[in-house]
Protein backbone atom coordinates (compact mmCIF):
# COMPACT_ATOMS: atom_id res chain seq x y z
CA UNK A 1 0.00 0.00 0.00
CA UNK A 2 2.64 2.33 0.68
CA UNK A 3 4.32 1.37 -2.69
CA UNK A 4 1.47 2.21 -4.20
CA UNK A 5 0.84 5.47 -2.66
CA UNK A 6 4.45 6.46 -3.03
CA UNK A 7 3.66 5.66 -6.91
CA UNK A 8 0.79 7.62 -7.66
CA UNK A 9 2.49 10.77 -5.71
CA UNK A 10 5.40 10.49 -7.86
CA UNK A 11 3.00 10.24 -11.11
CA UNK A 12 1.37 13.39 -9.53
CA UNK A 13 4.16 15.63 -9.05
CA UNK A 14 5.60 14.54 -12.92
CA UNK A 15 2.01 15.49 -14.53
CA UNK A 16 2.19 19.05 -12.22
CA UNK A 17 5.72 19.54 -13.76
CA UNK A 18 5.23 18.65 -17.05
CA UNK A 19 1.40 20.21 -17.02
CA UNK A 20 2.32 22.89 -19.51
CA UNK A 21 5.70 24.59 -20.82
CA UNK A 22 5.25 27.01 -18.22
CA UNK A 23 6.10 24.59 -15.74
CA UNK A 24 8.03 22.04 -17.25
CA UNK A 25 10.60 25.34 -18.29
CA UNK A 26 10.39 26.67 -14.43
CA UNK A 27 11.61 23.59 -13.27
CA UNK A 28 14.35 22.19 -16.28
CA UNK A 29 15.56 26.67 -16.03
CA UNK A 30 15.81 26.33 -12.05
CA UNK A 31 17.72 22.43 -12.65
CA UNK A 32 20.30 24.15 -15.24
CA UNK A 33 20.48 27.29 -13.28
CA UNK A 34 21.49 25.17 -9.88
CA UNK A 35 24.04 23.05 -11.91
CA UNK A 36 25.61 25.90 -13.70
CA UNK A 37 26.33 28.38 -10.84
CA UNK A 38 27.43 25.28 -8.22
CA UNK A 39 30.20 24.64 -10.82
CA UNK A 40 31.39 28.22 -10.61
CA UNK A 41 31.13 28.19 -7.12
CA UNK A 42 33.20 25.32 -6.51
CA UNK A 43 35.89 26.45 -9.15
CA UNK A 44 36.00 30.14 -6.84
CA UNK A 45 35.97 27.84 -3.44
CA UNK A 46 39.29 26.14 -5.76
CA UNK A 47 41.07 29.55 -6.21
CA UNK A 48 40.43 30.44 -3.01
CA UNK A 49 41.72 27.37 -1.24
CA UNK A 50 45.10 27.33 -2.96
CA UNK A 51 45.97 30.39 -1.21
CA UNK A 52 44.13 30.31 2.24
CA UNK A 53 46.43 26.73 2.59
CA UNK A 54 49.83 29.41 2.53
CA UNK A 55 48.37 32.08 4.22
CA UNK A 56 47.17 30.39 7.18
CA UNK A 57 50.26 28.57 7.24
CA UNK A 58 52.40 32.01 7.43
CA UNK A 59 49.71 33.47 9.97
CA UNK A 60 49.57 30.16 12.37
CA UNK A 61 53.05 31.42 13.95
CA UNK A 62 50.92 34.41 15.51
CA UNK A 63 49.17 34.28 18.56
CA UNK A 64 45.40 32.66 18.30
CA UNK A 65 43.64 35.61 19.61
CA UNK A 66 45.54 38.15 17.00
CA UNK A 67 43.67 39.70 14.29
CA UNK A 68 43.33 43.12 11.82
CA UNK A 69 41.06 45.90 11.37
CA UNK A 70 41.61 47.59 7.99
CA UNK A 71 40.23 51.18 7.92
CA UNK A 72 40.50 54.15 6.13
CA UNK A 73 43.49 56.62 6.69
CA UNK A 74 43.09 60.11 5.18
CA UNK A 75 43.63 58.96 1.25
CA UNK A 76 44.70 55.25 1.78
CA UNK A 77 44.72 52.22 4.48
CA UNK A 78 45.60 52.18 7.78
CA UNK A 79 45.99 48.29 9.19
CA UNK A 80 45.70 47.45 12.69
CA UNK A 81 46.81 44.27 14.49
CA UNK A 82 44.68 43.62 17.71
CA UNK A 83 44.48 40.62 20.28
CA UNK A 84 41.10 41.51 21.92
CA UNK A 85 37.86 42.81 21.55
CA UNK A 86 36.68 45.84 21.92
CA UNK A 87 40.19 47.29 20.14
CA UNK A 88 41.77 49.80 22.72
CA UNK A 89 45.11 51.33 21.64
CA UNK A 90 46.91 49.31 24.12
CA UNK A 91 44.88 46.01 22.45
CA UNK A 92 46.27 47.22 18.93
CA UNK A 93 49.53 48.28 16.74
CA UNK A 94 49.67 49.95 13.45
CA UNK A 95 51.49 47.25 11.21
CA UNK A 96 50.84 49.15 8.19
CA UNK A 97 49.86 52.64 6.61
CA UNK A 98 49.92 53.45 2.93
CA UNK A 99 50.27 57.09 3.59
CA UNK A 100 53.88 56.64 5.25
CA UNK A 101 56.71 55.55 3.55
CA UNK A 102 57.88 52.04 4.32
CA UNK A 103 60.90 50.36 2.86
CA UNK A 104 60.78 46.61 2.10
CA UNK A 105 62.61 44.19 4.64
CA UNK A 106 66.51 44.58 4.06
CA UNK A 107 67.12 41.47 5.45
CA UNK A 108 66.11 39.87 2.20
CA UNK A 109 68.90 39.77 -0.49
CA UNK A 110 65.72 39.55 -3.11
CA UNK A 111 63.78 43.07 -3.74
CA UNK A 112 62.26 42.36 -6.67
CA UNK A 113 58.55 42.00 -5.95
CA UNK A 114 57.38 40.27 -8.97
CA UNK A 115 60.45 37.40 -8.35
CA UNK A 116 59.07 37.22 -4.63
CA UNK A 117 56.06 36.59 -5.78
CA UNK A 118 56.51 34.20 -8.48
CA UNK A 119 58.16 32.24 -5.89
CA UNK A 120 55.38 32.01 -3.65
CA UNK A 121 53.20 31.49 -6.78
CA UNK A 122 54.93 28.58 -7.95
CA UNK A 123 54.68 26.44 -4.91
CA UNK A 124 50.68 26.70 -3.97
CA UNK A 125 50.23 23.56 -5.58
CA UNK A 126 53.09 21.59 -3.88
CA UNK A 127 52.88 20.69 0.19
CA UNK A 128 56.50 20.23 0.12
CA UNK A 129 57.99 23.49 0.96
CA UNK A 130 58.77 24.73 4.59
CA UNK A 131 58.45 27.50 6.77
CA UNK A 132 60.51 28.13 9.40
CA UNK A 133 60.57 30.68 12.35
CA UNK A 134 62.82 32.72 14.80
CA UNK A 135 61.89 33.38 17.50
CA UNK A 136 63.26 36.08 20.21
CA UNK A 137 61.55 36.17 23.62
CA UNK A 138 58.15 34.13 22.41
CA UNK A 139 58.38 36.92 19.29
CA UNK A 140 57.88 35.90 16.02
CA UNK A 141 61.01 38.14 14.10
CA UNK A 142 61.40 36.83 11.09
CA UNK A 143 59.50 33.43 8.83
CA UNK A 144 61.55 31.72 5.81
CA UNK A 145 59.97 30.24 3.38
CA UNK A 146 61.90 27.63 1.53
CA UNK A 147 60.76 26.23 -1.75
CA UNK A 148 61.17 23.12 -2.87
CA UNK A 149 63.52 21.74 -6.06
CA UNK A 150 65.64 25.03 -5.57
CA UNK A 151 62.64 27.18 -5.80
CA UNK A 152 64.23 29.49 -4.02
CA UNK A 153 63.83 31.37 -0.24
CA UNK A 154 61.43 34.48 0.71
CA UNK A 155 62.61 35.72 4.31
CA UNK A 156 59.52 37.70 5.47
CA UNK A 157 59.78 40.00 8.57
CA UNK A 158 57.29 39.70 11.37
CA UNK A 159 55.38 43.13 9.82
CA UNK A 160 55.03 40.68 6.28
CA UNK A 161 53.57 38.09 8.62
CA UNK A 162 51.19 40.33 10.50
CA UNK A 163 50.42 41.98 7.58
CA UNK A 164 49.95 38.54 5.45
CA UNK A 165 47.37 37.93 8.35
CA UNK A 166 44.29 39.74 6.76
CA UNK A 167 43.98 38.21 4.09
CA UNK A 168 44.30 35.28 5.25
CA UNK A 169 41.26 36.21 7.55
CA UNK A 170 39.55 37.69 4.09
CA UNK A 171 38.80 33.78 2.52
CA UNK A 172 35.51 34.13 1.56
CA UNK A 173 33.43 31.20 2.76
CA UNK A 174 32.56 29.67 -0.28
CA UNK A 175 30.64 26.69 1.42
CA UNK A 176 28.04 28.71 2.83
CA UNK A 177 26.87 30.21 -0.67
CA UNK A 178 26.35 26.59 -1.40
CA UNK A 179 22.59 26.81 0.40
CA UNK A 180 21.43 29.94 -1.40
CA UNK A 181 22.05 28.00 -4.60
CA UNK A 182 20.28 24.96 -3.76
CA UNK A 183 17.40 26.75 -2.42
CA UNK A 184 15.75 27.88 -6.11
CA UNK A 185 15.91 24.74 -6.88
CA UNK A 186 13.89 22.46 -4.11
CA UNK A 187 11.68 25.58 -4.14
CA UNK A 188 10.74 25.36 -7.51
CA UNK A 189 10.45 21.62 -7.51
CA UNK A 190 7.70 22.20 -4.39
CA UNK A 191 5.94 24.92 -6.27
CA UNK A 192 5.41 23.26 -9.65
CA UNK A 193 4.77 19.77 -7.44
CA UNK A 194 2.18 21.23 -5.10
CA UNK A 195 1.18 24.84 -6.82
CA UNK A 196 2.13 26.99 -3.64
CA UNK A 197 2.01 30.75 -4.70
CA UNK A 198 4.65 31.64 -1.80
CA UNK A 199 7.06 29.55 -3.04
CA UNK A 200 6.56 31.36 -6.64
CA UNK A 201 7.71 34.58 -4.46
CA UNK A 202 10.43 33.08 -2.25
CA UNK A 203 12.52 32.05 -5.47
CA UNK A 204 11.89 35.18 -6.95
CA UNK A 205 12.92 36.95 -3.75
CA UNK A 206 15.73 34.47 -3.29
CA UNK A 207 16.85 35.03 -7.29
CA UNK A 208 17.34 38.73 -6.57
CA UNK A 209 19.54 38.36 -3.48
CA UNK A 210 22.10 36.34 -5.00
CA UNK A 211 21.79 38.45 -8.18
CA UNK A 212 22.83 41.20 -5.63
CA UNK A 213 25.10 39.61 -4.01
CA UNK A 214 27.00 38.75 -7.03
CA UNK A 215 27.08 42.41 -8.18
CA UNK A 216 28.56 43.33 -4.52
CA UNK A 217 31.14 40.59 -4.53
CA UNK A 218 32.20 41.25 -8.09
CA UNK A 219 32.77 44.88 -6.39
CA UNK A 220 34.59 43.45 -3.42
CA UNK A 221 36.79 41.26 -5.51
CA UNK A 222 38.38 44.95 -7.22
CA UNK A 223 38.33 46.73 -4.11
CA UNK A 224 40.49 44.01 -2.27
CA UNK A 225 42.56 43.71 -5.06
CA UNK A 226 43.56 47.49 -4.80
CA UNK A 227 44.25 47.01 -1.13
CA UNK A 228 46.30 44.34 -1.64
CA UNK A 229 48.27 45.89 -4.13
CA UNK A 230 48.99 48.77 -1.78
CA UNK A 231 49.12 46.49 1.53
CA UNK A 232 51.34 43.55 0.36
CA UNK A 233 52.41 43.53 -3.61
CA UNK A 234 54.27 46.98 -4.26
CA UNK A 235 57.84 47.70 -3.90
CA UNK A 236 57.29 49.73 -0.44
CA UNK A 237 55.51 47.52 1.37
CA UNK A 238 56.78 44.91 4.20
CA UNK A 239 55.88 42.07 2.07
CA UNK A 240 56.92 43.14 -1.57
CA UNK A 241 55.53 40.07 -2.75
CA UNK A 242 53.39 40.19 -6.21
CA UNK A 243 51.55 37.17 -5.69
CA UNK A 244 47.49 37.94 -5.72
CA UNK A 245 47.82 39.08 -9.52
CA UNK A 246 46.65 35.67 -10.71
CA UNK A 247 44.25 35.33 -7.93
CA UNK A 248 42.30 38.18 -8.34
CA UNK A 249 42.59 37.85 -12.38
CA UNK A 250 40.86 34.32 -11.88
CA UNK A 251 38.49 34.91 -9.44
CA UNK A 252 36.90 37.93 -11.92
CA UNK A 253 37.30 35.34 -14.89
CA UNK A 254 34.57 33.25 -12.79
CA UNK A 255 32.63 36.11 -10.89
CA UNK A 256 31.63 37.84 -14.65
CA UNK A 257 30.13 35.21 -16.33
CA UNK A 258 27.94 34.03 -12.48
CA UNK A 259 27.13 37.50 -12.42
CA UNK A 260 25.35 37.43 -15.99
CA UNK A 261 24.36 34.22 -15.12
CA UNK A 262 22.68 35.41 -12.25
CA UNK A 263 20.92 38.45 -14.36
CA UNK A 264 19.58 36.55 -17.06
CA UNK A 265 17.99 34.16 -14.39
CA UNK A 266 16.58 36.77 -12.82
CA UNK A 267 15.42 37.89 -15.62
CA UNK A 268 13.37 34.44 -16.77
CA UNK A 269 12.68 33.85 -13.12
CA UNK A 270 10.89 36.88 -13.25
CA UNK A 271 8.74 36.55 -16.29
CA UNK A 272 7.94 32.68 -14.96
CA UNK A 273 7.27 33.22 -11.82
CA UNK A 274 5.12 36.30 -12.68
CA UNK A 275 3.06 34.23 -15.39
CA UNK A 276 2.52 31.44 -13.32
CA UNK A 277 1.67 33.53 -9.96
CA UNK A 278 -1.22 35.06 -12.18
CA UNK A 279 -2.26 31.58 -13.59
CA UNK A 280 -1.96 29.99 -9.81
CA UNK A 281 -3.96 32.94 -8.56
CA UNK A 282 -6.69 32.27 -11.17
CA UNK A 283 -6.80 29.01 -10.64
CA UNK A 284 -7.16 29.07 -6.24
CA UNK A 285 -10.21 32.27 -6.41
CA UNK A 286 -11.80 30.19 -9.15
CA UNK A 287 -12.47 26.94 -6.54
CA UNK A 288 -14.31 28.38 -4.40
CA UNK A 289 -15.05 32.47 -5.42
CA UNK A 290 -13.97 34.04 -2.36
CA UNK A 291 -14.66 37.86 -2.64
CA UNK A 292 -12.43 40.69 -2.26
CA UNK A 293 -12.40 40.94 1.29
CA UNK A 294 -11.25 37.22 1.62
CA UNK A 295 -8.30 37.77 -0.88
CA UNK A 296 -7.34 40.52 0.79
CA UNK A 297 -7.37 38.45 4.18
CA UNK A 298 -5.37 35.31 1.80
CA UNK A 299 -2.79 37.90 0.82
CA UNK A 300 -2.07 38.97 4.21
CA UNK A 301 -1.07 34.52 5.22
CA UNK A 302 0.43 34.38 1.81
CA UNK A 303 2.99 37.17 2.89
CA UNK A 304 3.28 35.35 6.08
CA UNK A 305 4.26 32.44 4.68
CA UNK A 306 6.67 33.96 2.48
CA UNK A 307 8.61 35.61 4.88
CA UNK A 308 8.41 32.21 7.37
CA UNK A 309 10.52 30.67 4.04
CA UNK A 310 12.49 32.81 3.94
CA UNK A 311 13.21 33.30 7.92
CA UNK A 312 13.87 29.43 8.19
CA UNK A 313 16.78 29.85 5.58
CA UNK A 314 18.48 32.97 6.44
CA UNK A 315 17.83 32.60 10.19
CA UNK A 316 19.48 29.11 10.20
CA UNK A 317 22.54 30.21 7.67
CA UNK A 318 22.98 33.28 10.02
CA UNK A 319 23.28 30.78 13.32
CA UNK A 320 25.41 28.52 10.70
CA UNK A 321 28.01 31.34 10.58
CA UNK A 322 27.66 32.65 14.00
CA UNK A 323 28.76 29.14 15.13
CA UNK A 324 31.17 28.34 12.98
CA UNK A 325 33.35 32.23 13.75
CA UNK A 326 32.68 31.32 17.16
CA UNK A 327 34.21 27.97 17.40
CA UNK A 328 36.42 27.67 14.24
CA UNK A 329 38.20 31.32 14.76
CA UNK A 330 40.10 33.74 16.55
CA UNK A 331 36.86 34.62 18.41
CA UNK A 332 36.93 31.60 20.31
CA UNK A 333 40.10 32.76 22.04
CA UNK A 334 38.41 36.09 22.54
CA UNK A 335 35.24 35.20 23.95
CA UNK A 336 33.92 35.55 27.48
CA UNK A 337 30.38 34.55 27.31
CA UNK A 338 30.81 31.36 24.78
CA UNK A 339 28.65 29.39 26.77
CA UNK A 340 25.61 31.65 26.50
CA UNK A 341 25.95 31.74 23.10
CA UNK A 342 25.97 28.19 22.57
CA UNK A 343 22.76 28.11 25.32
CA UNK A 344 21.40 30.72 22.04
CA UNK A 345 21.83 28.43 19.55
CA UNK A 346 20.96 25.28 21.38
CA UNK A 347 17.21 27.38 22.18
CA UNK A 348 16.68 28.37 18.68
CA UNK A 349 17.60 24.73 17.49
CA UNK A 350 14.49 23.17 19.66
CA UNK A 351 11.98 25.92 18.97
CA UNK A 352 12.44 26.97 15.25
CA UNK A 353 10.02 24.43 14.19
CA UNK A 354 7.58 24.14 16.81
CA UNK A 355 7.09 27.91 15.85
CA UNK A 356 7.17 27.57 12.35
CA UNK A 357 4.21 25.02 12.41
CA UNK A 358 2.64 27.04 15.44
CA UNK A 359 2.32 29.52 12.60
CA UNK A 360 0.87 27.32 10.14
CA UNK A 361 -1.53 25.88 12.33
CA UNK A 362 -2.58 28.42 14.25
CA UNK A 363 -3.70 30.77 11.52
CA UNK A 364 -4.65 28.48 9.26
CA UNK A 365 -7.69 26.78 11.21
CA UNK A 366 -7.56 30.76 13.61
CA UNK A 367 -6.43 29.06 16.18
CA UNK A 368 -6.10 31.67 18.87
CA UNK A 369 -4.12 30.67 21.65
CA UNK A 370 -1.49 29.02 19.25
CA UNK A 371 -1.51 31.72 17.19
CA UNK A 372 -0.32 34.60 20.40
CA UNK A 373 2.03 32.12 21.41
CA UNK A 374 3.76 31.92 17.40
CA UNK A 375 3.59 35.87 18.21
CA UNK A 376 5.27 35.80 21.55
CA UNK A 377 8.09 33.47 20.35
CA UNK A 378 8.79 35.57 17.64
CA UNK A 379 8.62 38.59 19.67
CA UNK A 380 11.47 36.16 21.74
CA UNK A 381 13.62 35.25 18.34
CA UNK A 382 13.58 39.19 17.66
CA UNK A 383 14.68 40.88 21.47
CA UNK A 384 17.18 38.15 21.44
CA UNK A 385 18.40 39.07 18.28
CA UNK A 386 18.54 42.60 19.19
CA UNK A 387 20.39 42.03 22.22
CA UNK A 388 22.95 40.08 20.53
CA UNK A 389 24.22 43.64 19.45
CA UNK A 390 25.80 44.37 23.10
CA UNK A 391 28.13 41.67 22.87
CA UNK A 392 31.24 43.27 21.32
CA UNK A 393 32.50 39.82 19.72
CA UNK A 394 29.11 40.10 17.99
CA UNK A 395 29.27 43.60 17.01
CA UNK A 396 33.00 42.49 15.65
CA UNK A 397 31.65 39.97 13.43
CA UNK A 398 28.65 41.93 12.23
CA UNK A 399 30.93 44.47 11.31
CA UNK A 400 34.17 42.20 9.71
CA UNK A 401 32.18 40.15 7.55
CA UNK A 402 29.86 41.60 5.68
CA UNK A 403 27.95 37.58 4.36
CA UNK A 404 27.04 37.52 8.18
CA UNK A 405 26.02 40.77 8.52
CA UNK A 406 23.77 40.28 5.74
CA UNK A 407 22.32 37.31 7.16
CA UNK A 408 21.79 38.89 10.35
CA UNK A 409 19.92 41.83 9.05
CA UNK A 410 17.71 39.56 6.69
CA UNK A 411 16.59 37.72 9.57
CA UNK A 412 15.91 40.37 12.04
CA UNK A 413 13.97 41.95 9.02
CA UNK A 414 11.81 38.70 8.18
CA UNK A 415 11.38 38.70 12.12
CA UNK A 416 9.62 41.82 12.03
CA UNK A 417 7.52 41.22 9.35
CA UNK A 418 6.36 38.06 10.51
CA UNK A 419 5.39 39.18 13.51
CA UNK A 420 3.60 42.04 11.65
CA UNK A 421 1.86 40.05 9.72
CA UNK A 422 0.89 37.34 12.65
CA UNK A 423 -0.98 40.23 14.60
CA UNK A 424 -2.86 41.67 11.44
CA UNK A 425 -3.59 37.99 10.64
CA UNK A 426 -5.00 37.29 14.40
CA UNK A 427 -6.81 40.74 14.53
CA UNK A 428 -8.94 39.18 11.13
CA UNK A 429 -9.78 36.14 12.32
CA UNK A 430 -13.76 35.31 12.07
CA UNK A 431 -13.80 36.55 8.78
CA UNK A 432 -13.77 33.41 6.65
CA UNK A 433 -10.28 32.84 5.93
CA UNK A 434 -10.51 29.29 7.57
CA UNK A 435 -13.30 28.10 5.29
CA UNK A 436 -11.80 29.78 2.35
CA UNK A 437 -7.99 28.00 2.86
CA UNK A 438 -10.00 24.09 3.77
CA UNK A 439 -12.19 24.42 0.79
CA UNK A 440 -9.16 25.67 -1.15
CA UNK A 441 -7.02 23.05 0.00
CA UNK A 442 -9.65 20.00 -0.46
CA UNK A 443 -11.04 20.98 -3.98
CA UNK A 444 -6.76 21.87 -5.20
CA UNK A 445 -5.67 18.28 -3.10
CA UNK A 446 -8.35 16.64 -5.39
CA UNK A 447 -7.26 17.80 -8.65
CA UNK A 448 -10.82 19.45 -9.13
CA UNK A 449 -9.20 21.57 -11.90
CA UNK A 450 -6.48 21.04 -13.61
CA UNK A 451 -5.51 17.60 -13.26
CA UNK A 452 -8.87 15.82 -14.06
CA UNK A 453 -9.71 17.88 -16.94
CA UNK A 454 -7.02 18.52 -19.28
CA UNK A 455 -6.86 21.83 -20.11
CA UNK A 456 -3.32 24.10 -21.01
CA UNK A 457 -3.42 27.43 -19.10
CA UNK A 458 -1.96 29.59 -22.34
CA UNK A 459 -4.58 27.86 -24.29
CA UNK A 460 -7.45 28.49 -22.26
CA UNK A 461 -7.16 32.14 -21.75
CA UNK A 462 -10.01 34.02 -22.85
CA UNK A 463 -10.03 37.55 -23.21
CA UNK A 464 -13.15 39.30 -21.77
CA UNK A 465 -12.67 42.60 -23.87
CA UNK A 466 -13.06 40.70 -27.36
CA UNK A 467 -16.20 38.92 -26.00
CA UNK A 468 -17.84 42.42 -25.27
CA UNK A 469 -17.06 43.24 -28.81
CA UNK A 470 -18.28 40.42 -30.52
CA UNK A 471 -21.42 40.93 -28.21
CA UNK A 472 -20.92 37.54 -26.40
CA UNK A 473 -20.17 39.17 -22.82
CA UNK A 474 -21.95 37.46 -19.89
CA UNK A 475 -21.33 38.00 -16.34
CA UNK A 476 -21.41 34.47 -14.34
CA UNK A 477 -21.13 35.38 -10.34
CA UNK A 478 -19.93 33.15 -7.96
CA UNK A 479 -21.64 32.97 -5.29
CA UNK A 480 -19.28 32.31 -1.91
CA UNK A 481 -20.35 29.77 0.46
CA UNK A 482 -18.99 31.14 3.78
CA UNK A 483 -20.12 27.96 5.89
CA UNK A 484 -17.78 25.64 4.32
CA UNK A 485 -15.16 23.78 6.16
CA UNK A 486 -15.18 21.77 9.77
CA UNK A 487 -17.31 22.99 12.88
Amino acid sequence: MAFRNAAFHLKQIHARITRNRLTTVFFLFALFHCFAQGIIQSLLFTVDARYSSFLFDIAAHLPPASHTDLALHGSGYQLKLCDYIPHNAADCSIVFDSTQNTTVDKTDPTTDAQLRGQIIISQLDRSSFTITTDIQQNVVTQVTFQADNKGGQLNMSSTCVKTLLYPAQQQVATPSLVSPLILPLSLSAFKTANERTSHSLVVLITRITLTAWSIYALWRTGWQQSVFEQMIEAPSTPCSAAMFGQYFSTRIMYEIPDLILNCTALGISTFLSWTLLRAYNVEVFTYVGAPKEIQKLYKYFLALQVCLQLETFVLITAAALWADQLFNTYINHISTHTGIYEALMIFYAIVLAPWLLMAWYGIRYEKRLVTIAFIFAGAVFTIVGALMFDSQVYQWTFYAWPCFGCFVTASLILLVASNVLGIVCLRNFGKGLAQFLYAESNLSSSNFAQEVFERDVEASYVDDEKLKDKGLHADFTTHYLPTLGPV
